[in-house]
């Protein structure tokens, strides 16, 4: 018998070229798909739009979320964008919050019946002012003294940066155990020579997430006024200071060395004349071409009767003698003039407001100021 004839089917496959088996693989996985193909497609459909509906499923409870909410505020932030954080924050509930915490504070601030409603508007217009201004670097060094003299800006220049950068969120319980998400930044502002924490509260509005409220407003407020305070004792304190060592340097130019003054009536009979002299003397190296005293008269019993303030025009050069003599006219009509004429014997005081020397330099002392909110 052949034996090539009588070899098993197995022994002829295994006999096969690789080109062979490669063809009969393609063949047979051809065959495969064409049989089967609307079941594969059918299937993959079937997973893609699985995958599909899962990524945008939770794309849209992102988009949900607290923290797409805080991202799409940080966002709004830098640069500023009006419109997208009018959507945001409800800056209505949220200035109103806080316009009654100003308002507890800061009692005599916008007082009358519209109180409320003119801090809204002043707090929603400086909000605004802010997110419409367009922000420069500030120096991260500023003079003190300068800073301490200016008029005091509710918002630092760089309010908006500083408010942006140190965002955080997180999530707490309130009192009935709710979950509550928190916005924590903080601001420093120079000017007060403190960082102040501000907390705001962010409210799930119907499957969205909206700013309603300052949760810290009073505590914020409360902490503001302090440091305001503090900072005009400081503002009285440096003008004092000021005042005292102008007073210092001019009393060295020309010494004061005695104020008298007496009275005297003319024939008219209705005329009361106070006269007051006041001697002195330059002992600078500089001429002084005018001056300003403040004196005041007292009576017997040293109750103070009046304050003038007593000019002159008349150079001093150095060496010379400063003596100057001004009348005081009253008609004796007047009440002021039958206390002065009834005060027994007048007493002078006298100290200089203001010298102007021949370098053109003025030299002027400023009383210092009531203790008054400065608050702009």
């Amino acid at each position: 018998m052949d034996k090539k004839a009588s070899a098993s089917p197995e022994r002829q496959y295994i006999r096969m070229s690789a080109g062979e088996l490669r063809e009969h693989f393609i063949f047979g996985l051809l065959t495969f798909l064409r049989r089967h193909l609307a079941a594969l497609v059918s299937a993959s459909l079937v997973v893609l739009l699985v995958i599909g509906g899962y990524l945008g499923w939770r794309y849209y409870q992102y988009r949900q979320s607290d923290v797409f909410a805080f991202n799409s505020f940080s966002s709004a932030l830098q640069p500023p964008n009006a419109e997208q954080l009018a959507k945001l924050v409800d800056f209505n509930t949220l200035s109103e919050h806080l316009a009654r915490a100003i308002a507890r504070k800061y009692t005599f601030l916008k007082q009358g019946p519209n109180q409320l409603q003119d801090l809204k508007d002043m707090i929603q217009m400086q909000l605004l002012r802010r997110v419409m201004t367009k922000e420069e670097p500030v120096a991260e060094k500023q003079d003190a003294e300068k800073l301490l003299q200016m008029p005091l800006a509710v918002l630092p220049a760089d309010f908006l940066t500083q408010f942006s950068k140190n965002l955080v969120v997180r999530t707490t319980r309130d009192d009935s155990g709710a979950r509550a998400v928190m916005l924590d930044t903080r601001v420093a502002h120079p000017m007060l020579n403190q960082t102040f924490p501000v907390v705001l509260r962010m409210e799930n509005n119907g499957g969205s997430w909206i700013i309603r409220d300052i949760a810290n407003a009073d505590e914020l407020v409360g902490k503001f006024r302090e440091a305001q305070l503090k900072r005009m004792a400081a503002r009285h304190d440096e003008l004092l200071y000021k005042r005292q060592e102008i007073s210092k340097r001019m009393n060295a130019i020309v010494p004061l060395q005695s104020c008298s003054a007496g009275l005297t009536t003319l024939s008219d009979g209705s005329t009361l004349l106070l006269v007051a002299d006041v001697l002195g003397r330059n002992v600078a190296s500089l001429t002084v071409n005018n001056t300003n005293l403040e004196a005041v008269f007292s009576g017997e019993d040293g109750g103070k009767l009046l304050r003038r303030h007593l000019n002159s025009a008349q150079p001093v050069k150095p060496g010379e003698d400063y003596v100057r003599h001004w009348t005081v006219e009253f008609d004796l009509r007047d009440p002021l003039a039958q206390r002065v004429l009834s005060a027994g014997q007048i007493a002078c005081s006298a100290s200089w407001r203001s010298m102007g020397l021949a370098n053109g330099e003025v030299l002027h002392v400023q009383d210092p100021p009531e203790t008054m909110e400065d608050f702009k």
